[in-house]
């Protein structure tokens, strides 16, 4: 039986996922195996605290851990 997802397990869950690699929405969720909606939420409120940056992918918001890119 799979534990329920705890907010501190989930948020630090998704850093790892982007440590080392740019994903999507839907890949979150599918990668953590929860619902598109809740990886959305989290995803957002991580970027609100300036944690992540997203851009768009045609359709797709794709996520990373903020300041990647910046050099």
């Amino acid at each position: 039986m799979q534990k329920t997802p705890t907010p501190d397990n989930l948020e630090k869950r998704i850093i790892d996922l982007l440590s080392n690699r740019l994903l999507s929405v839907s890949q979150i969720a599918k990668e953590l195996n929860i619902n598109r909606a809740v990886a959305a939420g989290y995803l957002e409120a991580l970027r609100s605290q300036g944690k992540l940056e997203f851009f768009r992918v045609g359709r797709s918001n794709v996520y990373m851990i903020a300041g990647r890119l910046k050099k």
